[in-house]
């Protein structure tokens, strides 16, 4: 968390609600959340307004009219929070409680638009980032994090291209998804519901699935991410999930049964990722190891 869905999320509410708002004031409580930008600080964005919000991956772009760009990552608990006409919109890790008062401790950025509208990024480990930018830079900087193709949408990886990724990797297959020079976006929740749905054990080599399995681990792909978007993100709290409409099937549900066949989801590692799976729906492969040995997958810069 957060994962393409959450970031997805992230970006449509604000498409929705702030584009072409003037920022009034901006208030940054964590200098270090702004690194290695082109700019020590956010003041230079003052009087302009967001006129795009974009996605590449797990990164967040969000385009003024004064010809520059706040690029940013939630990383692992990131959470934004918008208010406008009395509505609160959120996105990203579910703690704190975004239905509590902001700004509050772990809130480290408040932007006030025109119009009331107020944007609050909190992040509780504080592992995310922003950079500032001239718009121009944004394409450069993003070939930088040598990024894989999307694993959704218009750009979406196709089938062809993530048999030739995974057939150059004896590791897990989950670890070589996790990868994000593989298939950038996708991160330990989605994985875990794309394999599921494939009925693929987490720990089988990367370089041994066939066409039919390639086949089947596209679908998953989509249907895992389309469910997230959907949902504004997967509803896991404190490790726990709240399934809606039987999403997610396994991830958090240790102990629980499969919706598919009844038996009791497991958890175990993957390429040193806590991993849940169907020990019937997913058959681990003849001397699988649980960890999936071999190198971590490269997270996103």
């Amino acid at each position: 968390m957060p994962e393409l869905p959450e970031v997805e999320t992230a970006r449509r509410i604000v498409a929705a609600t702030l584009i072409g708002l003037p920022l009034v004031t901006v208030e940054l409580r964590l200098p270090k959340l702004l690194r290695l930008s082109d700019q020590p600080t956010l003041d230079p964005l003052v009087g302009s307004a967001i006129v795009s919000a974009r996605r590449r991956a797990k990164v967040l772009i969000l385009d003024w009219s004064n010809e520059l760009s706040l690029v940013g990552h939630l990383k692992m608990t990131g959470q934004i929070v918008v208010e406008r006409d009395r509505v609160r919109r959120y996105a990203g890790h579910p703690n704190p409680n975004p239905d509590g008062d902001f700004p509050h401790r772990l809130t480290h950025l408040t932007m006030r638009f025109a119009g009331d509208a107020v944007l609050h990024l909190s992040d509780l480990r504080q592992f995310g980032w922003l950079r500032l930018m001239p718009t121009v830079a944004v394409s450069t900087f993003l070939d930088s994090l040598k990024l894989g193709p999307e694993a959704i949408g218009d750009e979406a990886i196709t089938a062809e291209q993530l048999r030739q990724g995974l057939g150059r990797r004896s590791i897990a297959v989950k670890a070589a998804l996790l990868d994000q020079g593989l298939l950038a976006g996708i991160g330990n929740i989605y994985v875990d519901e794309a394999l599921h749905h494939a009925g693929i054990h987490p720990a089988r080599p990367a370089n041994g699935l066939d066409e039919n399995e390639i086949g089947r681990l596209m679908d998953g792909i989509r249907w895992a991410l389309e469910n997230g978007i959907d949902q504004g993100g997967a509803k896991i709290r404190q490790g726990k999930a709240f399934p809606v409409a039987g999403f997610p099937s396994v991830h958090a549900r240790k102990d629980l049964p499969c919706d598919r066949c009844g038996a009791t989801i497991v958890k175990t590692v993957v390429g040193g990722r806590g991993t849940y799976l169907c020990p019937i729906c997913q058959p681990a492969p003849t001397g699988a190891t649980a960890t999936g040995e071999g190198p971590a997958p490269r997270a996103t810069p």
